[in-house]
């Protein structure tokens, strides 16, 4: 499919999936948090990870930070001068992170970055996604910036999303694209690792 007729796909799926998200109630959303943080914390891959790059929640996104205690946290934050995000270890969420872009608190801007060889090799990064398929496509909020950070990595990452965000057919992409290694929802945690494989050779 040719890129401009993705990039319309692409909106319409996140126009309807998002919809799917924020109607969820006040309820459901703590409900379905914990059950997603139960299923990431009982992944093999997640307790042997030392080091794990999350997300701070934006809007209807699943809340993860009942799982930001003993591991070593690395949260995203945006570079103004190179347009691209940077991932930065946080140790004390209420003295090292100021709003950042789009209002999400970030890291503060004298703290370092991580070092892009120990991201591509050492962490496990739990990924946002507007929708998943159980082929480890993913369809982010657009930009690209998690496709970036993702590029080379080693570990599969794992997107988490609600069960409401998972399509059963696949998503459409393009060749810039990082699959997912695992899918996490309320309801299953999703193997991907042999698609995210054979899209890393």
């Amino acid at each position: 499919m040719e890129s401009g007729l993705v990039d319309v796909e692409k909106k319409t799926l996140r126009q309807h999936f998002s919809a799917g998200r924020k109607a969820l109630s006040g309820d459901e959303r703590r409900n379905f948090d914990a059950a997603i943080c139960q299923r990431i914390s009982s992944m093999p891959l997640f307790q042997s990870a030392h080091t794990v790059a999350a997300f701070i929640r934006l809007g209807a996104e699943p809340d993860l930070s009942a799982l930001f205690c003993g591991k070593q946290l690395l949260l995203p934050r945006f570079n103004s001068d190179s347009g691209v995000y940077e991932m930065v270890a946080a140790e004390d969420l209420k003295r090292d992170l100021l709003p950042g872009k789009f209002g999400i608190p970030e890291p503060l801007p004298t703290l370092p970055a991580v070092d892009s060889s120990f991201l591509a090799s050492q962490v496990l990064f739990l990924v946002p996604a507007v929708a998943c398929d159980r082929f480890g496509n993913r369809l982010g909020r657009g930009g690209g910036f998690y496709d970036r950070l993702l590029s080379g990595v080693k570990v599969p990452p794992v997107a988490v999303i609600y069960s409401c965000q998972l399509s059963e057919t696949p998503l459409p992409g393009t060749e810039h694209d990082v699959s997912m290694g695992w899918v996490v929802t309320e309801r299953e945690v999703i193997n991907c690792a042999g698609y995210f494989r054979r899209n890393q050779l």
